[in-house]
């Protein structure tokens, strides 16, 4: 049996909804050994009004030396510090990266570093998925009403 003209085209509609829903959201989780006088930096790719939350948790011997700092697209740095665990939420007002640097300068300690961090992207003052959501919810009524259009006028 054939399949519909139908099918097919719900098929590759749903088929690129997933895939850009994959690419949608930046989000991570990741653990990092950082030896005495290293340094970990992680690089984060916004877009003006991407809301990013980060958390962090340093194991190692408390209290934990490893120093937190941020670079952000703007240029402006934030400071946070040493500390066992950490969090920030900020959105960007400029698009470019964003520099997660960790250093281990004043142990003589492996420090070991658990980092989350999500950034969500927003298009209208909507998160992208919720975007995307409604975009494909509105072309699937057009072409229903185009379906349901032909039928009463096809036959």
């Amino acid at each position: 049996m054939k399949p519909s003209r139908t099918f097919s085209l719900l098929s590759i509609l749903v088929l690129l909804l997933s895939v850009i829903l994959v690419g949608v959201a930046q989000a991570s989780t990741e653990s990092a050994s950082i030896k005495p006088g290293d340094d970990f930096i992680r690089t984060l790719l916004l877009a003006n009004g991407d809301q990013v939350t980060l958390t962090f948790k340093v194991l190692g011997p408390s209290p934990s030396t490893l120093h937190f700092s941020m670079l952000l697209p703007n240029g402006t740095t934030s400071d946070y510090g040493t500390g066992n665990q950490g969090s920030a939420r900020f959105s960007t007002d400029v698009e470019g990266k964003c520099l997660l640097l960790f250093q281990n300068s004043d142990s003589p300690d492996v420090q070991l570093l658990t980092l989350d961090y999500n950034v969500e992207h927003y298009v209208f003052g909507l998160p992208m998925v919720l975007f995307v959501l409604v975009a494909i919810t509105v072309l699937l009524v057009f072409v229903l009403a185009g379906y349901m259009a032909m039928g009463k006028y096809g036959a």
